[in-house]
């Protein structure tokens, strides 16, 4: 009798699992992250590291590489040089570098500031709202957006931002704002 109802109890327990599992998987689809690259960004708004909410939509007619990472995360870390060097070559150009935290907390964004500094715009996802109007399910993982608001690029993995075949998709970002009649705009906050 105790086999038969400890039987019963992992079939149970089993169902319960599988079902749950396939409510996960469609949750968490990888191909809807696909479906994003040619489509208008999403907006979201996200606090910057001093609590400032900061919106997607104010860097308006601005090309942007938005990237979500996390500090626990190796290749992320391993990523950050390489964004700091992007950026200090194209800021004054207009290029705009979003960088999202994924992190729990905050402060463990500004520990890891403190070892290793960035100029470009940190803001932390500690809702995962942006995470998930971008469909990002793995780090690190950008988005090259032109400045109508376009998703012209999906990249997933640390990228080195100083080798050649990012530096042509990012000279290719800066044509189209060139093309746009958009000039290098005035440098603001946000």
């Amino acid at each position: 009798m105790n086999i038969l109802k400890s039987s019963v109890i992992l079939i149970l327990i089993s169902v319960s699992l599988f079902s749950s599992a396939g409510t996960c998987a469609e949750m968490y689809s990888p191909y809807e992250i696909d479906e994003i690259v040619g489509k208008k960004r999403p907006d979201f708004s996200a606090d910057d590291l001093s609590g400032k909410s900061v919106s997607l939509s104010s860097f308006e007619g601005r090309p942007i590489l938005l990237n979500f990472w996390a500090t626990w995360c190796p290749v992320c870390r391993e990523e950050r040089p390489h964004l700091n060097s992007l950026y200090k070559e194209y800021k004054n150009k207009g290029l705009v570098i979003i960088a999202v935290s994924t992190d729990r907390s905050p402060q463990h964004v500004k520990t890891f500031l403190r070892k290793i500094p960035m100029e470009f715009v940190i803001l932390h996802d500690g809702n995962k709202r942006a995470s998930e109007a971008y469909g990002v399910y793995s780090l690190p993982t950008s988005f090259l957006i032109d400045s109508k608001g376009v998703i012209k690029h999906k990249l997933m993995g640390a990228i080195n931002w100083t080798d050649s075949g990012p530096r042509k998709m990012i000279d290719e970002l800066m044509q189209t704002n060139s093309s746009t009649g958009l000039q290098k705009t005035e440098k603001k906050k946000y």
